[in-house]
């Protein structure tokens, strides 16, 4: 005792059933000691003027225990935390949270390594799911956002923009497959304008709507071939010019990837050909010329020649008339 004040080693029961077995310093806690809480947590470290601070042990009611520095009363500073489920966290504290660098290791084998603020994970990190799958970039509030690159455990690669812990703003995914996508994603999804590169050399670049070609867009594919056009539900589906290597051209209206309504096509032959068309087939009033000038006025039904025809020589004449069933002419 000083001046009527514990002072040196001493040992105190408190009213609430709590227990100090340590060093005091005029009347204070200070130094080493032993703190036994009633309700079964115990912390044993350094003391600071009644307060723990300093290196030391907290024994947690729920079995965690948490092993670092303390600043006045708080988990502060460097420190291990031993969690009841078998969760390891080591890093930095402020103030009983995760706070600055630390890695979180979970009893399965996932990690994040990374930055942390007020107990979330904030800032660069990498996370690694255990599986081969891990995300290393920028977090916000325990969510993937802002720049980063996500790896799949089938090999996929994601780097790009992300908000709200999912791919948002503009990316590139590299499939394992080899294909490619650079352009917008919205919600995980291809959104907005993209390049598709097929590893088998084919290119979309164009308009995509939860992750679907949809709109405006090109597809060229490797053998030369084009179509230019609308899209929807990854087909093209309204108007649009069709491109071949051959340089035929077929413009007019589509419907789930086929030529569906009004076509103008002008083959590599010289023969053109305007009429409706029906699920890929000619089908309907049709008006076809040969690069001779040679013109047949008639109808088709399937893809064939059925119904009345006339033809006509290059100055308008009637040469012939007749009638066509299932493709097989019959003169007048």
């Amino acid at each position: 005792m000083v001046a009527g004040k514990a002072h040196g080693k001493g040992k105190a029961t408190y009213n609430n059933g709590d227990m100090y077995e340590g060093e005091y310093a005029k009347g204070r806690r200070h130094g080493y000691g032993v703190y036994t809480f009633a309700d079964g947590e115990k912390y044993e470290g350094s003391w600071f003027q009644d307060q723990q601070h300093g290196k030391g042990t907290y024994w947690f009611m729920n079995n965690n225990k948490y092993v670092g520095l303390w600043f006045r009363d708080y988990q502060q500073g460097h420190g291990i935390m031993y969690y009841y489920n078998g969760d390891i966290y080591d890093g930095e504290w402020y103030q009983d949270k995760r706070q600055g660098k630390g890695k979180y290791t979970f009893a399965t084998g996932a990690y994040y390594d990374g930055e942390w603020k007020n107990d979330m994970k904030n800032g660069y990190g990498k996370y690694y799911w255990g599986d081969g799958s891990y995300y290393e970039g920028q977090w916000l509030q325990n969510q993937r956002s802002g720049k980063g690159t996500y790896r799949y455990a089938d090999g996929d690669v994601y780097t790009g923009q992300w908000a709200e812990d999912i791919q948002n703003g503009k990316g590139t995914y590299r499939y394992a497959n080899k294909d490619v996508y650079e352009g917008t994603y919205l919600q995980g999804e291809r959104h907005g304008m993209g390049v598709f590169r097929y590893a088998n050399g084919d290119v979309y670049n164009g308009h995509f709507v939860n992750g679907e070609k949809d709109g405006q867009g090109t597809l060229t594919w490797r053998n030369g071939d084009s179509y230019t056009g609308q899209w929807k539900n990854d087909k093209y589906n309204g108007n649009g010019v069709l491109r071949k290597k051959d340089g035929s051209t077929f413009s007019g209206s589509f419907k789930n990837g086929k030529m569906d309504g009004q076509m103008i096509i002008h083959f590599s032959n010289g023969t053109k050909f305007k009429g409706m068309y029906k699920n890929g087939r000619a089908n309907g009033k049709a008006i076809e010329e040969d690069k001779d000038g040679v013109r047949f006025e008639g109808t088709y039904l399937n893809g064939e020649r059925d119904g009345d025809y006339v033809l006509k020589d290059r100055n308008g004449q009637v040469t012939e008339r007749g009638t066509y069933r299932k493709g097989m002419r019959n003169k007048r």
